[in-house]
């Protein structure tokens, strides 16, 4: 079984803090490196597209239980990675546009970004509804063998409402943004930086940790051990 959650997760949290950012960026009137920001979305969407959508057909995520983290992981890291890619493209064909004056490249692309948001705000339902799934299913749990979060294996709400809670902040952030621009509220998109951060911060976080447990935890049924920490 072949699975790179670790990535996905690490990748999503700094696309997340990117879009954040950048939108931070945006809205102040800063002046923004299209041409830097063009790379790093193009890298980031490129890798989550590639592994969400090989997530999404092959569902290497098999056995014990564990079949639901193919539509959970996959099929968001698709559409995130589709939506990245889509800014870069936009940042690089248009480089000319952001070395003009703030506030008409402010406007430019929060007008250029609105068909787009309809398909953030469907990704946003989409995660809110995976969110109460890992509630309402208690989903997430993981195996005893996994270092320092299977100690709490045994009770699996736990992490069913750590992942409900991080898959819905997320959600909560790309419906907002939906919402801040098909209703002309560009003022919102503030609290979607927040969503968006505090979001990327968990992701990276628990993509690291996982880097280090899901190690553990290879070991411990390869040769046997009994790492807990």
């Amino acid at each position: 079984m072949v699975v790179y959650n670790e990535i996905v997760a690490v990748t999503s949290g700094a696309g997340l803090l990117g879009v954040a950012m950048f939108l931070h960026h945006l809205l102040r009137g800063k002046r923004v490196d299209s041409e830097g920001w063009a790379a790093f979305f193009g890298l980031t969407g490129l890798l989550l597209f590639v592994l969400g959508v090989h997530t999404t057909v092959t569902w290497p995520f098999g056995g014990e239980g564990f079949e639901y983290a193919n539509i959970a992981f996959g099929q968001p890291a698709a559409a995130f990675g589709a939506l990245l890619l889509f800014a870069a493209i936009y940042l690089w064909r248009n480089r000319e546009l952001f070395a003009g004056e703030q506030q008409l490249v402010r406007d430019a692309v929060l007008s250029a970004v609105k068909p787009a948001s309809i398909f953030v705000g469907a990704l946003g339902l989409g995660m809110a509804v995976l969110a109460i799934a890992f509630v309402r299913f208690q989903l997430g749990a993981a195996p005893p063998e996994e270092p320092i979060s299977g100690r709490f294996g045994h009770l699996p709400i736990l992490e069913a409402l750590f992942l409900g809670g991080l898959w819905g902040i997320v959600a909560v952030g790309a419906l907002l943004f939906a919402f801040a621009l098909l209703t002309d509220r560009p003022q919102l998109l503030r609290w979607v930086v927040w969503a968006f951060v505090i979001g990327g911060v968990v992701f990276l976080l628990f993509g690291a940790m996982n880097f280090y447990t899901h190690i553990g935890m290879y070991h411990n049924i390869e040769y046997g051990t009994n790492y807990n920490w």
